[in-house]
């Protein structure tokens, strides 16, 4: 498709991270994930080689929680790349969850997913994650003195706050809708600071 014509601009992002900082976001997103949905004996790991009947699979991110009285495994691909995720990649992750018998498959990307992908992953319960700079969310088109001093508030706020952000991709709509990191409780400890930034401030 032509990115040119996507009506959806998300699939042409490059978010500006190092791989280190990648890796180290996506442990932290997963486990404040784990926390929000109340995952019981949640574990989490990195980089890790598992061995099924069809040979060895490396695993970017291995993590597993007790539900019902039983073990879970959900299987994490990490995609760092300028392009967006095609297809073929989320068939392998599929591929993967089945020769393991993993539960759930999740891909977090630096980039969009193309539709073919999100398609895929509609069909298949994969769930997709995009990390993305924190300016995008302030680009818009408005420009009023309202919008202006509400974008104050949130720089401020945004101190207090991971550089990267986290969206869950809405399959069925082909958009990245659903925030999903920084959590709520991190939201409400940075709006306590910026508060008080803000009185102090004040004559």
């Amino acid at each position: 498709m032509d990115s040119n014509m996507d009506p959806n601009p998300y699939r042409s992002l490059d978010t500006n991270i190092s791989p280190r900082d990648f890796e180290v976001f996506c442990m932290n997103t997963l486990e404040a994930y784990a926390e929000r949905e109340n995952l019981q004996d949640f574990r989490i790991a990195h980089d890790q080689k598992i061995t099924a009947d069809d040979g060895t699979y490396q695993i970017d991110v291995l993590a597993e929680y007790t539900a019902l009285g039983s073990r879970h495994k959900v299987i994490v691909e990490c995609k760092k790349q300028s392009r967006s995720v095609e297809r073929e990649i989320v068939a392998a992750l599929d591929r993967k969850l089945q020769s393991l018998g993993a539960q759930k498959g999740i891909l977090i990307s630096t980039s969009g997913f193309q539709s073919g992908a999100t398609l895929y992953a509609k069909k298949h319960g994969i769930a997709l994650w995009q990390v993305v700079d924190s300016y995008i969310k302030h680009i818009s088109a408005a420009a009023s003195e309202e919008y202006l001093q509400m974008m104050k508030a949130q720089f401020l706020i945004d101190q207090f706050l991971p550089k990267y952000f986290c969206l869950e991709w809405d399959c069925s709509a082909d958009y990245p809708y659903k925030e999903i990191y920084p959590t709520e409780k991190m939201y409400a400890e940075a709006r306590r600071k910026a508060r008080e930034v803000y009185f102090r401030s004040k004559p």
